[in-house]
């Protein structure tokens, strides 16, 4: 049992390594001998699904299944892990991000992460490692795997930024953030009574353990998911519509040439003084950043974030564009609603 628990870690493990996603992801892309085309080798989603299903695999024998209702389980897992890595092969690569196949994509690993009452169909299995601790969910870990397999190799999200190594400026950002949440959170629990009477005071190792398996099992797969994935969607979206309503409406005043080299081929070979003139300024109209930043409009939004959050832990607190308030602001929408039971309705 614990030997299939264990193998549900390792793409978060594998992933955590800095350049896995990286080689994932150029392994999956590829290019023709010339490097004029660029093609998808179709085969390693396949090979990511079975290799995904083996540790489901483990676990399901583990509960001393047999025959078609082992079968039946293992086909409906393997459907689940199969379907979104059909929907990313499906997906045109020069779709904005968030469009139909984004949406289906998130539904379909969304619902695994919160809750398992829209999921009945689906077997899973669970590992109590203590009482009052969070259980080891198959399903739930098998959709976060699936996720990161997509959305950091398969279709890679630009900053998505899950990785092991953290700097000094990426532990004062946790150091702030938990600051700010037991600020926030703390006075509103003990005002609305949401915090339990513990028997005793617990010992330090336990208290620690149990912290970590509630941010492995609980928070690891929601930040992933929300501010990973959905949020990383939406800012990504809304950066996009936004460059692209720009540029439709001002490239030609940004990229206009004043006036044209005249050639004729036919009956005057040589260019005139004028037309040698009027061809150098049409030339020196084009700026090659403008050029870069039409054919990109990408690279600009990310100079401008990293400049923003290098100045220090006070500009942390607050967001370079309305659109980056709009992506939290929806995200955080979409997190509260998850975390409701919705039969409650």
């Amino acid at each position: 049992v614990w030997v299939g628990g264990a193998l549900l870690f390792v793409p978060l493990g594998l992933f955590a390594t800095p350049g896995f996603a990286n080689k994932m992801s150029s392994l999956y892309f590829a290019q023709d001998e010339l490097e004029l085309t660029q093609y998808r080798r179709k085969w390693l989603p396949h090979l990511i699904s079975i290799l995904l299903l083996v540790p489901d695999v483990v676990l399901l024998k583990s509960q001393h299944e047999v025959g078609a209702t082992l079968a039946w389980n293992i086909f409906a897992i393997y459907a689940y892990i199969a379907l979104p890595m059909a929907v990313c092969m499906m997906r045109p690569p020069g779709k904005l991000p968030l469009d139909t196949g984004d949406l289906i994509l998130v539904l379909l690993l969304a619902v695994p992460v919160f809750t398992n009452y829209y999921t009945y169909f689906l077997p899973d299995v669970e590992l109590k490692i203590h009482d009052g601790w969070p259980k080891i969910s198959m399903l739930q870990l098998t959709a976060i795997n699936a996720g990161l397999f997509v959305f950091s190799g398969l279709r890679p999200l630009r900053d998505f930024g899950f990785t092991i190594l953290l700097n000094c400026r990426d532990l004062l950002r946790i150091l702030t953030g938990f600051a700010l949440a037991a600020a926030l959170l703390l006075p509103t629990g003990v005002a609305l009574d949401h915090f339990g009477h513990a028997p005793g005071r617990p010992r330090l190792e336990w208290a620690v353990a149990h912290l970590l398996v509630i941010f492995v099992l609980v928070s690891l797969p929601q930040e992933i998911l929300f501010r990973g994935v959905i949020q990383n969607l939406l800012h990504a979206r809304l950066e996009s519509s936004a460059e692209l309503k720009k540029y439709t409406t001002e490239s030609q005043e940004r990229l206009r040439l004043s006036s044209y080299p005249g050639y004729n081929a036919v009956s005057n070979m040589e260019e005139s003084e004028d037309e040698k003139v009027a061809g150098q300024a049409a030339d020196e109209e084009i700026d090659p950043e403008e050029v870069s930043a039409f054919s990109s409009p990408y690279k600009e939004f990310q100079d401008l974030h990293s400049r923003f959050y290098a100045r220090g832990v006070c500009c942390w607190l607050a967001l370079p564009t309305c659109r980056d308030w709009g992506a939290l602001f929806i995200s955080s929408i979409l997190y509260a609603l998850a975390m409701v039971d919705h039969r409650a309705w």
